[in-house]
């Protein structure tokens, strides 16, 4: 059994187990709709370099969600896990309705679009349009642990960026994305648990990813100075040469 249909198996059962109505939508919505859509980042493992479905990587988001044993109603347990499924469906499904396909075409609870919605990074061009989507993610104490899921995904794969982009992904958690998780833990008392892991791992892989980035670019800044000062001398010695 390949790492896809492990976790397709084991959230399918984990769905049944606890009878998510929506949920059970959600899975096959997901599957029909990212199966075979290729992420743009890399991963490596034993075999190679990779390349991930956006399939597989809600999956892996999804049971995050459930390893996080989240204190919620039941009812709420499957609005998560099926956002989770569905998060990244109007970002990169074929939606013409921008999502409305979820609830109008799929039945799911439109919390659930809602939820999507919400985590969508979509128009986001300037620092405001970013703070603005993460307000709107923090106004929905759902959305900030799918959000934060997602990020803790993300991160992992941080290492398949150019160090620019990973650079930039890292300012945008510290700046953006810990201090929403700040705001969900002063208001939102009940998921303080899985918030606080959440953040948690977030942050230290951050910190790691930091560290190893920015001592890439400053020997990737050494580097560039050397060849200026390499083409330099070249040119001088060129100099030279034409004056004999």
């Amino acid at each position: 059994m390949d790492r896809i249909e492990y976790l397709y198996e084991f959230i399918s059962s984990y769905i049944e187990e606890q009878d998510l109505p929506c949920s059970r939508i959600a899975i096959r919505a997901a599957r029909e709709e990212l199966e075979g859509i290729i992420r743009k980042s890399r991963i490596f493992d034993r075999q190679g370099v990779l390349r991930q479905t956006y399939f597989e990587h809600c999956l892996i988001v999804t049971k995050l969600l459930i390893d996080l044993n989240i204190p919620v109603s039941h009812d709420e347990a499957d609005i998560i896990i099926a956002s989770g499924l569905c998060h990244d469906m109007i970002a990169h499904a074929k939606f013409p309705k921008k999502g409305l396909e979820l609830t109008e075409d799929y039945h799911l609870d439109p919390r659930i679009y809602e939820i999507v919605r919400v985590t969508t990074k979509t128009g986001v061009r300037t620092e405001a349009d970013l703070q603005q989507h993460y307000n709107e993610i923090s106004r929905n104490r759902l959305a900030v642990l799918v959000a934060m899921a997602d990020r803790s995904n993300l991160v992992e794969n941080v290492y398949a960026l150019s160090i620019s982009e990973a650079l930039d992904y890292i300012r945008e958690i510290r700046d953006y994305a810990l201090p929403m998780c700040v705001f969900a833990l002063e208001h939102y008392p009940d998921i303080r648990l899985p918030v606080k892991l959440l953040a948690d791992k977030v942050h230290n892989l951050i910190d790691v990813t930091d560290i190893i980035s920015r001592r890439y670019q400053d020997k990737e800044t050494a580097c560039k100075k050397e060849i200026l000062s390499l083409r330099e001398e070249n040119a001088k010695l060129r100099s030279m040469i034409a004056s004999f």
